[in-house]
Order: C-alpha cells, then structure tokens, then sequence
C-alpha cells in the first residue's frame, strides 16, 4: 500500500517542479527513489533480489560543489535460513526489512544540464525480523528489532528537466560494519531511480 502512496507522491512533486522558476532562496531538496536490492553475502541466510524505497532530504549551499543530505532508505528483502545456532531468526522462510538512517556530505558536478555526484554517510542501521515461540496453546509470532552503526557510499547521476527538477539514478553501497557470529552479512548493494526537486 505504501508504495502506491509514495507513487503518487512522487507524480504529484514532479508535476509541481515544472512550473518552477529558479531562485537563489531554492537550497533545499527532497531526492525520492525506488529500486532494486542486492543482499550480498551471507554465511547463513540466502536473500533473493528485494525492493529499496529511498527519501532524503538535501541542502546545496550557493555557489558550492559540497552538499549535505539525510536519507532514510528501507530496505525489505525475502530469504531462505539453512537453520542452525548463528540464524538471527528461527523462521525458515521470511522477509528481512532492513532501515537506515544516515546523514552526510556529498560532492556534486554539473555541466549544462548533466550533473553526477559522490555521497558519504553515517548513521545508525536497524534490522527488523520474526521470531515464533509456541505453547500449549498456539503461537506467537513477535518482531526482533537490533541496531547497530550504518555507513552508505553512494554515486549518482542526474539529467535536469528544470532548474529545479531532475531525474535521478544512484547506485549505493551500504557494508555491514558489525561482524559477529550472529550475522555474517556483507551488506547490501542497490540501484534505485526516482527524480529530486525542490518544493518552493
């Protein structure tokens, strides 16, 4: 349901962009992006391809290459468990919805209406998984949730229709910084597409 809300939020900012007209006062941007999820390995659970939503929220100082961004990007991906004491969970068969937030500094290079640009950030990572205890009686099924440091390197590309408007495509990079005997995970990689526009 969130991602047809998202849709139309997207549609509806983007149509607002092309009537804008530039003004030094239009620092602030808002990059909106969806894409595809690769969860690189992992020692003990196979994840299959999932779905990345990113939102962020950008700030360009005038005149200025150096740009500051916090995202939240939420990561949901399906997997099958081989079992055994390292599992995070001890469902078999389930989704993996993995949030970041993260805040950086980015460099950014436009020429004419082309513009590319490189993104770090740092933040805190929070993996959300099922985990079911049985009784007599039934089951319960209850969401873990565990935090832990989160770091994000990200490119991007950026083709503008408006001065204030543009499409987006940014592959990221996101390592799992914590390595213990309960997730051997070596993170995730994504491409996600979308467009960034100001609001004003």
């Amino acid at each position: 349901m969130y991602r047809y809300s998202l849709f139309t939020f997207l549609i509806f900012y983007a149509a607002a962009a092309f009537s804008q007209t530039e003004s030094a006062s239009s620092r602030i941007y808002f990059p909106g992006m969806i894409g595809i999820n690769l969860h690189l390995y992992d020692q003990h659970q196979h994840y299959k391809r999932g779905f990345v939503l990113n939102a962020a929220m950008e700030y360009r100082p005038d005149n200025n290459p150096v740009f500051f961004r916090f995202n939240y990007d939420g990561i949901s991906s399906s997997y099958k468990s081989d079992g055994g004491l390292y599992q995070q969970t001890n469902v078999q068969s389930g989704t993996l919805h993995v949030n970041y937030f993260v805040v950086g500094a980015g460099y950014r290079k436009k020429v004419k209406g082309i513009g590319w640009y490189l993104l770090a950030q740092t933040g805190l990572e929070q993996r959300n998984y099922d985990v079911v205890s049985g009784t007599t009686t039934g089951y319960t099924i209850k969401q873990i949730s565990k935090t832990q440091p989160a770091f994000k390197l990200a490119g991007g590309f950026e083709y503008y229709l408006a001065p204030h408007f543009a499409l987006v495509a940014e592959p990221a990079y996101y390592p799992n910084l914590i390595q213990h005997r309960y997730t051997s995970s070596a993170g995730n990689l994504t491409f996600s597409i979308g467009f960034t526009t100001t609001l004003f």
